[in-house]
C-alpha cells in the first residue's frame, strides 16, 4: 500500500497567510480531520493515516502560541476527498483495509468501519458507524450504527478506542487558522 503524507495544519495557516480567506477556501473546499501530532517513536506507522494510540485531545483544543511549535500546528491535515476523484460515489469510506479512502491500520478499528457523506444541496457532513466491532464515537458519545449524525466544527470523532482526531469544515478550519495568525 502506498504511504501517504498528509500536511501539517501550519503548511495550511502559511498557505491562508500567502492566498487570504477566499483563495484559501477555493483552493481547499473540502472538511477535514485534525490529527495531534507525537514524536515519530510515539506513532504505529500505517498506509494513509498514523494511529496514535496515546493521543491527547486536549492538545487540539489548548490555546497555542504563534508559532511552528505549537500542538494545534503541528497536527496532521486529512482532507475528506475520496481517494478516487473520478469516483462519483457520495460516500466517503474509512477504515483498515486498503481500498478504504481514508485507512486506520489499527487493530482497534474496523476493515470498514464507517464513512462520512455530505447531506445534499448543503454543505453538512455527517459521519455513519458501519456497524463496527469498537465502535465509532462523536464527542466521546458512541454512534448507533447506519445512523446518520450530523457533524460540527471541533466535534471529536473516534473510530474504535485508540484513533481520534478533530473534525472541521472548511470555513471552521480556516477560522482556526485565522485565529492563529
Amino acid at each position: 500500500m502506498e504511504e501517504v503524507h498528509h500536511q501539517k495544519a501550519i503548511d495550511y495557516l502559511k498557505s491562508l497567510q500567502k492566498l487570504g480567506p477566499e483563495e484559501f477556501l477555493a483552493t481547499y473546499p473540502h472538511a477535514l480531520l485534525l490529527e495531534s501530532y507525537l514524536a515519530p517513536s510515539s506513532r504505529t506507522k500505517l498506509g494513509r493515516v498514523e494511529t496514535i494510540a496515546e493521543l491527547d485531545i486536549n492538545d487540539l483544543d489548548s490555546q497555542t502560541e504563534s508559532h511552528e511549535n505549537g500542538p494545534l500546528l503541528q497536527a496532521r491535515v486529512i482532507p475528506l476527498e475520496k481517494r478516487d476523484k473520478s469516483s462519483s460515489e457520495r460516500m466517503l469510506f474509512v477504515g483498515r483495509s486498503p481500498n478504504n479512502d481514508i485507512v486506520v491500520l489499527n487493530k482497534m478499528v474496523s476493515k470498514l468501519h464507517a464513512y462520512f457523506c455530505q447531506v445534499p444541496g448543503s454543505e453538512i457532513i455527517q459521519l455513519v458507524d458501519m456497524n463496527s466491532t469498537n465502535g465509532t464515537f462523536i464527542n466521546g458519545k458512541k454512534i448507533s450504527p447506519s445512523v446518520k449524525m450530523n457533524l460540527e466544527d471541533e466535534d471529536v470523532i473516534s473510530f474504535g478506542p485508540e484513533t481520534r482526531m478533530a473534525y472541521f469544515s472548511a470555513t471552521g478550519f480556516c477560522r482556526l487558522l485565522e485565529s492563529l495568525a
